[in-house]
C-alpha cells in the first residue's frame, strides 16, 4: 500500500491540473441539472448492510450493520418516486481488483427520472456529454492550458457515440480473453482498447443487468452501456427500471435482502416510464484529461 506521504510526494502538474478539471466538471454538472429542473439530493453513505453483497465494503460499527456505498441506485429511486428528476454527486466504494480503472473509492454521477423512457436518457446522456466538453473549453479556468483545451477540442469534435446491439458488439470483440461468461463491464478497459469512438451498447442481457431494469422477451434487459475508447473503459451505465412489484419482491426474497423492502414500497407510487443511470465522474475526468490510470486524477487514490 502506497501511504499518503508517499502520494504528496508524488502530486503532479497533471495531478493539479486534474483537480482544476474536476471543480469544473462538478460546477458544469450542476448547471446543466438544475438548468433542466432536477432536484439535487444527497443520499447516504453508510448503507443498511446486505450480506455476500458484490464488491460491497462493510464496516465495522454497530455489529457489521452497514456498508459503504457501491450504488445509491435505490435510493435515488425512492427521491425520483418524491421529486421526479433528481440527480448527485456522491462517493461510493467498491472492493475491486484493477487499479487502471477502478478505484476503491469514487465519484460518481447518479440521475434517476421518471416520465422517462431509454431513448430520452441517451439525449440526456450525450446532451451532458457535450455540454461539459464545450463548457471546459469556455472555462477560464481552462483556457491557460492549451494543451488541454486541444484535446477537449478533440474529443468534442469527435464526440458522435455510435450505438450498438449487445450481440453485435460482443461478435466484433477478436481477443482472446473474452467469452460468454463475462460481462463486458468486467473487462471494459481491455474491450475499449478495440475502439475508436465512444460507443452505446443497447439490449444488454438480462443476466448482465441490473436486477433493477426492465425486461423484454428475448433474455435482453432496456439497458446500456457506454464505453469510451483507447482503454478508458466503461463511462456509464443505465436502464428503464422496472414497476413490477412481485418480481422486485421476489428478487428481495431470493436474495435474502428484507431491509430494502422500502424501496418496493416507493416503487408502488410510481405509475410512469422511469430511467436511471450512473456515470463514473473519475472516469470521465480520466478521458478529458488523457490520464494513463485512473489513479492519476487524484491526490490520494485510494487503490488496492
Amino acid at each position: 500500500m502506497v501511504t499518503d506521504n508517499k502520494y504528496y510526494e508524488q502530486i503532479t502538474d497533471k495531478k493539479k491540473l486534474a483537480a482544476i478539471v474536476r471543480s469544473e466538471v462538478e460546477r458544469l454538472t450542476n448547471k446543466f441539472f438544475f438548468e433542466r429542473n432536477f432536484i439535487y439530493v444527497e443520499p447516504p453513505i453508510l448503507h443498511e448492510a446486505i450480506e455476500n453483497k458484490k464488491a460491497e465494503i462493510y464496516v465495522s460499527l454497530n455489529n457489521n450493520s452497514y456498508s459503504l456505498s457501491s450504488s445509491n441506485a435505490l435510493f435515488m429511486g425512492v427521491y425520483a418516486s418524491e421529486f421526479n428528476k433528481v440527480f448527485t454527486i456522491s462517493k461510493c466504494f467498491r472492493n475491486e481488483n484493477d487499479t487502471l480503472n477502478h478505484l476503491l473509492e469514487f465519484s460518481m454521477l447518479e440521475v434517476e427520472m421518471l416520465n422517462c423512457t431509454l431513448d430520452d436518457m441517451l439525449e440526456i446522456i450525450k446532451a451532458y456529454i457535450f455540454f461539459i466538453l464545450n463548457g471546459l473549453i469556455e472555462s477560464n479556468f481552462i483556457k491557460p492550458y492549451n494543451g488541454l483545451i486541444n484535446r477537449i477540442m478533440t474529443l468534442q469534435k469527435e464526440f458522435a457515440p455510435r450505438v450498438i446491439h449487445y450481440d453485435d458488439f460482443v461478435a466484433s470483440v477478436t481477443d482472446s480473453y473474452y467469452d460468454e461468461s463475462k460481462d463486458i463491464s468486467d473487462i471494459d478497459y481491455l474491450v475499449s482498447r478495440q475502439l475508436k469512438d465512444v460507443i452505446i451498447i443497447i439490449d444488454y442481457p438480462t443476466k448482465f443487468a441490473t436486477w433493477t431494469s426492465k425486461r423484454k422477451k428475448n433474455g435482453k434487459s432496456i439497458a446500456i452501456n457506454i464505453l469510451l475508447p483507447e482503454s478508458y473503459g466503461e463511462l456509464c451505465e443505465g436502464c428503464e427500471r422496472t414497476n413490477n412489484v412481485k418480481f422486485l419482491q421476489n428478487k428481495i426474497y431470493l436474495a435474502k435482502a428484507d431491509a430494502i423492502q422500502w424501496y418496493v414500497e416507493a416503487v408502488k407510487k410510481i405509475e410512469t416510464n422511469r430511467c436511471g443511470f450512473g456515470l463514473g465522474l473519475d472516469r470521465l475526468l480520466r478521458w478529458i484529461v488523457g490520464a494513463d490510470r485512473i489513479s492519476d486524477i487524484r491526490f490520494f487514490p485510494r487503490i488496492k
